[in-house]
């Protein structure tokens, strides 16, 4: 067995034991891994303090659409100092939306349903949204670059975004083409298009 091999086994059994019920179905982080790495620490986000907010645009960006999405649970793995991978689940349930006053509340309403029915996130079949982060690159001093798998609706996509590290904060602005994950209406092309393609994420998230 090669050293590469015996230490990436040593990682994945830690992990294991040290994060059996981190997530519904006991999925492993398979970490990338070069050289020798020592024992990992598990980094836990504090979500009280920590958000995501989003943005969707109609009509090429004619209207537009803003929330946020809470984080159920999520924690940074590190080894030797540095950050080496992760975990996160976003709770599509509680997506709100906040550029609608509550005192309008059946356009809130009608809006917050839409949002979680079929044609969007699905959430009654899909309650869960994770993003397992594979790799981190260190490209310029507190800008690294997140490489991981972003799962949405049951379909898990790769993605890389660059964000910005101070002590134990990360903040990122990112987004993706909804199409990607079939969040769409089953409709037409014109109003599968009504909606623009891109979603905007804006991520803040500040470890304990």
């Amino acid at each position: 067995m090669s050293r590469l091999l015996f230490f990436s086994l040593l990682i994945a059994l830690a992990c294991r034991e040290k994060q059996a019920n981190f997530s519904p179905k006991g999925e492993l982080i398979h970490i990338p891994i070069s050289g020798k790495i020592g024992p990992t620490d598990t980094l836990w986000i504090n979500l009280s303090q920590s958000k995501i907010l989003w943005k969707g645009t109609k009509m090429r960006g004619l209207g537009k659409h803003e929330g946020e999405i809470p984080i159920k649970k999520g924690f940074i793995l590190e080894a030797q100092g540095q950050w080496i991978g992760g975990y996160f689940e976003i709770d599509m349930e509680k997506i709100r939306v906040t550029d609608i006053p509550e005192s309008d509340s059946i356009p809130l309403k009608n809006l917050t349903d839409h949002l979680k029915d079929e044609d969007f996130f699905d959430v009654d079949k899909y309650p869960i949204s994770k993003f397992y982060l594979r790799e981190i690159k260190a490209v310029d001093r507190g800008k690294p670059v997140l490489t991981g798998d972003l799962e949405i609706r049951g379909i898990t996509k790769l993605i890389s975004f660059e964000g910005s590290q101070n002590g134990k904060q990360v903040l990122s602005t990112f987004s993706i083409d909804r199409f990607d994950w079939d969040i769409a209406y089953k409709g037409s092309w014109a109003d599968r298009t009504l909606v623009d393609r891109e979603i905007e994420f804006r991520v803040k998230l500040l470890l304990k």
